[in-house]
């Protein structure tokens, strides 16, 4: 009789057709040790049958044909999860073949968590390494937190349950959502980061991700959440606010590009 296999969904949302998109499905594809299903979201884009991985039985295609955006493709995604193991990849990033077995190791071996990320190397577009990503690595990272997103969002690894018990993503921010969803999956319990590079994060003008703007309601919301988060961990209500007052004032020297944000820096 053959070992059953963990299951896990992974969620890939895109906007266009590329070949980093064709490399980010097949890396997920060829996970080792795992059994998976790859749910990409089309996102405003129609699908197109001719792509190799189009016909693959692990892949779900979900198609909206109208642009919804990072939060409610996400969403949209889950609900077509067949496992209770929800994991994410942009379609511009890379998994390690060894990645989410890992991932699932360390996730049943810490007591109440919900969620991992891994450490991750960045890459540039034509997939050459430039540098590590630095963020701390361990079972539960929820402290680092509430000063910044130390989970990559490409990296997450989560379960379904906790995904829904913490309220899915919120469609209403198109930036930062990444951000104040962990916030609150951390409000469940804890959060680790593998100690392996497992994850590929690309470097490129297009992405999404940057020129986030220092205010709006995206801002309001992830303060909000740091604030809960903060208190759930037994924080001081002045450690808070003095975290609070550093993380704005650094979102508006990124934005007006007096400092680089995290994965543009070397080290």
């Amino acid at each position: 009789m053959g070992v059953s296999l963990v299951g896990i969904s992974v969620i890939i949302p895109m906007i266009r057709y590329d070949t980093w998109l064709d490399e980010a499905v097949h890396s997920i594809l060829n996970q080792e040790d795992v059994s998976v299903q790859v749910v990409v979201v089309h996102d405003g884009i129609e699908p197109d049958p001719t792509k190799s991985w189009h016909t693959d039985s692990r892949v779900t295609i979900v198609h909206s044909p109208a642009r919804v955006g990072q939060a409610a493709g996400m969403n949209l995604g889950v609900r077509h999860a067949e496992y209770d193991l929800i994991a994410r990849l942009d379609s511009d990033d890379v998994s390690s073949p060894r990645r989410l077995a890992a991932q699932v190791a360390y996730l049943t071996s810490i007591p109440g968590a919900v969620a991992t990320g891994t450490r991750v190397m960045r890459i540039d577009d034509q997939s050459a390494e430039i540098s590590e990503l630095k963020y701390p690595s361990g079972p539960d990272v929820r402290k680092h937190l509430i000063l910044q997103n130390v989970v990559p969002h490409s990296s997450l690894l989560m379960k379904k349950h906790a995904f829904y018990e913490a309220g899915g993503y919120d469609p209403s921010i198109r930036q930062m959502e990444d951000y104040e969803f962990i916030l609150r999956l951390a409000l469940l319990g804890p959060i680790g980061n593998v100690d392996e590079l497992l994850t590929q994060y690309r470097v490129h003008p297009g992405q999404v991700s940057r020129g986030a703007a220092p205010r709006g309601s995206h801002i309001q919301k992830v303060l909000i959440a740091r604030k809960q988060l903060s208190k759930n961990l037994g924080d001081s209500y002045l450690n808070y606010a003095i975290k609070a007052l550093v993380w704005q004032a650094v979102q508006y020297l990124r934005y007006y590009k007096i400092v680089k944000p995290g994965y543009e820096r070397k080290s």
